[in-house]
């Protein structure tokens, strides 16, 4: 007789393409009833450039995902994942938002063996929002189930698209909230204090400014380092709840 405990477990169907493709156009007709041409123009011109969008505002875009959320309880993370991608793949910034959101849903299910199907999305990133909900949303899990892909994100502090590097620093915000991955962020951190795109900037700013929540002389300390070095924005971004005395020391 076989011992059950050591019987493997069938793998998982593949997710019905029926429902990927359906879902994620379900999606794609809403946002685009949703859109508006003033949102629009506000959403590209936060990105710096013309990011493909609906101008969607952004209270309606959580609404969609929220729906889409509801009507996934019982699908599974492979098949919302599945969703996702196909919702990231086209660089739309709203889109990108929804693939997010019902991934982050998910969270707690995320494994490090995860990444392997979210890491191509860093590369469809077009604009900072959907660069912020990728990182908190898909990475932030995938980093605390498997530390070492540390390692992978400061290979995307260094990549050309802005996006994709805000999107590494913003993965180790919900982290550094908990007092988590300090060293690790901020050697990530370490990578793009520097950098000249105000995106990544105001994404590495807020990143730190959430550490100072509970590591507060840490982060000051390495501020005091990169003081002459880096971008006002980025200091005065990571100043913002520190204490007076501490907040002048940074910012002189």
């Amino acid at each position: 007789m076989t011992n059950r405990r050591y019987q493997r477990s069938a793998p998982a169907p593949p997710p019905d393409p029926a429902l990927v493709e359906g879902s994620a156009n379900e999606v794609r007709r809403r946002l685009r009833q949703a859109g508006r041409k003033d949102v629009a123009e506000r959403i590209r011109k936060e990105a710096g450039r013309d990011a493909p969008c609906y101008g969607v505002p952004s209270a309606e875009v959580y609404r969609i995902g929220l729906d889409l959320v509801r009507r996934l309880r019982s699908v599974g993370l492979p098949a919302t994942i599945a969703i996702a991608d196909n919702l990231f793949r086209t660089g739309n910034v709203e889109e990108g938002l929804v693939g997010a959101q019902i991934v982050g849903a998910l969270a707690r299910l995320i494994t490090g063996d995860d990444f392997q199907r979210i890491e191509p999305w860093g590369d469809t990133l077009t604009a900072p929002q959907t660069a912020d909900a990728l990182g908190a949303n898909c990475l932030s899990p995938a980093l605390a189930a498997k530390p070492s892909l540390v390692k992978t994100m400061r290979e995307w502090a260094r990549s050309s698209n802005p996006s994709k590097r805000r999107a590494a620093v913003s993965a180790f915000g919900p982290l550094v909230r908990e007092g988590r991955f300090m060293t690790d962020a901020l050697e990530v951190a370490e990578v793009v204090m520097k950098d000249d795109s105000e995106e990544v900037q105001r994404g590495v700013g807020t990143m730190l400014m959430e550490a100072t929540r509970l590591k507060s002389d840490r982060v000051v300390e390495f501020l005091m380092e990169w003081r002459e070095q880096s971008p006002r924005l980025i200091l005065q971004t990571a100043a913002t709840k520190l204490r007076p005395a501490q907040r002048g020391q940074v910012l002189g």
